[in-house]
Parts: C-alpha cells; sequence; structure tokens
C-alpha cells in the first residue's frame, strides 16, 4: 500500500452529458436533476472533470452547461444527439460532427478542444472529421473495445480506461480495481454519466441500472474522497493532451493510447 501510495499518478475524470440511458429513455432528468448534484459532489472534493456534452444538450441547458464551465471544469463535445456514428454513411457522420462542434461553439463562446463518440463507437470517418474541425484531442476510443485506426491521425488519443459501471460497484471492489490501474499505468481515464446518480426504472437492462441513484451518488463520494486521501491528482483532459503535444513537438513523442489501455478490463460499457 504505501508503494502505491508513493507512485500515485494522474487520474481525468470525464462525465458524458447526454438524455437518459440513450436510447432507451427519452427522459432527462439526469441533466436536470443529476448534473447540479454532480457539480456539487466535485466542488465539495475540489475535484475538476471534463464534461463530454451532446450538442443537443447545450442547446436544451445552456445555462446548465456554461455551469460546468464557469466552475472550472471542462466541456468537450459528444456528438449532436448521442447518434451511433458506426451506423451512418460517411457524409452524415461528418456533418454531424460539424454540426455538434458550431452547436457546441456557439453555447460556450469558444471550440471545444476534446471530442468523444457516443457509445465509444468512432468511425476513421469521425476521426477525419474531427481533425478538420480543429480539435486537439480524441477520446473516444476505449480499452476494452477495439480501436479502428485513431493512430492515423495527428490529434492526441486519450483512451478511456474502464466503464462507468465500475464506479457504482461497492467500494471494496471498486477501489482496488482502480488501485491496480493507477500502480500500472500512468493516466487512468474514468466515465460516467448524471443519470447514475439518478435510479433507472426496471425497463433499463441492468448494468445500467444496478445501484443508481442514490446508492451511486454515495458510493462516488466515498470513492473520490478515498482517491482524495491517496493524494491522487486529477487531471482536465485537455491539459493531458497539451501536455502531450508539446512532447511531440520537442521530439520525445510517446502514446497515450498505448500507455493508458489495461487490455486485462475487457468489459461491458454502460453506454
Amino acid at each position: 500500500m504505501k508503494r502505491y501510495v508513493k507512485n500515485m499518478r494522474d487520474i481525468a475524470l470525464t462525465i458524458d452529458v447526454e438524455p437518459d440511458v440513450p436510447p432507451i429513455l427519452n427522459t432527462w432528468r439526469g441533466v436536470e436533476e443529476g448534473l447540479p448534484i454532480l457539480l456539487e459532489l466535485l466542488e465539495k472534493h475540489g475535484v475538476r472533470a471534463t464534461f463530454f456534452v451532446t450538442a443537443q444538450t447545450s442547446e436544451i441547458f445552456p445555462k446548465l452547461v456554461n455551469r460546468i464551465s464557469r466552475e472550472n471544469h471542462e466541456v468537450g463535445c459528444h456528438g449532436y444527439e448521442h447518434e451511433r456514428y458506426d451506423r451512418l454513411n460517411p457524409k452524415e457522420q461528418s456533418k454531424k460532427v460539424e454540426l455538434a462542434t458550431k452547436a457546441i461553439t456557439k453555447i460556450m463562446g469558444r471550440r471545444p478542444m476534446g471530442f468523444r463518440a457516443p457509445n465509444f463507437r468512432p468511425t476513421l470517418h469521425v476521426f477525419a472529421a474531427i481533425e478538420r474541425a480543429g480539435y486537439i484531442y480524441d477520446a473516444s476510443v476505449a480499452s476494452y473495445k477495439t480501436d479502428p485506426g485513431s493512430s492515423r491521425f495527428t490529434f492526441v488519443e486519450i483512451p478511456n480506461t474502464l466503464p462507468s459501471s465500475v464506479l457504482r460497484l461497492p467500494i471494496s471492489f471498486s477501489a482496488k480495481l482502480l488501485r491496480l490501474c493507477i500502480a500500472a499505468l500512468p493516466l487512468t481515464v474514468l466515465d460516467y454519466h448524471p443519470w447514475e446518480v439518478i435510479e433507472m426504472p426496471r425497463e433499463v437492462r441492468f448494468d445500467c441500472r444496478f445501484a443508481t441513484g442514490e446508492t451511486a451518488l454515495h458510493r462516488l463520494d466515498r470513492l473520490l474522497a478515498y482517491l482524495l486521501g491517496k493524494r491522487a491528482n486529477f487531471r482536465l483532459m485537455r491539459e493531458i493532451a497539451e501536455n502531450e503535444g508539446s512532447r511531440r513537438s520537442g521530439g520525445k513523442e510517446r502514446s497515450l493510447s498505448r500507455i493508458s489501455r489495461s487490455k486485462g478490463f475487457l468489459l461491458n460499457h454502460c453506454r
């Protein structure tokens, strides 16, 4: 345990802001009720996070999205309507990326620096579109899913390490799993959703509804306290991407796609 504390590495907490468990539900309780709760929890612990927001969310709830930025968190793009890009033709994929980027830029007054495809399902056409749009990093690849070829592009790829459902496990399990990740990886990227702190109905599949609501909030609260107690360094995704870009320009290129993956965690992701 002492060795783990001494070598504590970076963590990026990312939160995908979208309708409730898309496309299963057509409600917004996660944004309306869950997002303010999460923002208060992060303020309580002094943790900054990166919020990947769908353009539709930013258009319906502009005040909440601007609140994210005002409270010193990062706002990235999460597509337009949480569409599955791998089910669209190439022209539609490019158009959706373009529309989403413009919508979020209009609401925020500045362009987002990072992009995450819904369901962690990017394509080569999506990668090409976000590169044309000027994104400095992508966060669409997950360690437990196939990368369609992000290494072909110049943006920084920052893969997700664990599915969000892991953070809803009892802390006796989640803390051990995170300890393994942090001990092995220079960067651990965590994913979460505002709807997870709202109890999901029975029509939602089990992996997306177990331990949601007050249980999820309590466990996340305890987990953040635990990690901070072990001197975890929470960083924004744009900071990680900017540092990686500086290394590359300085001739010290290394691949975040390689160093932040954990092949041992091939879990089904609740998205």
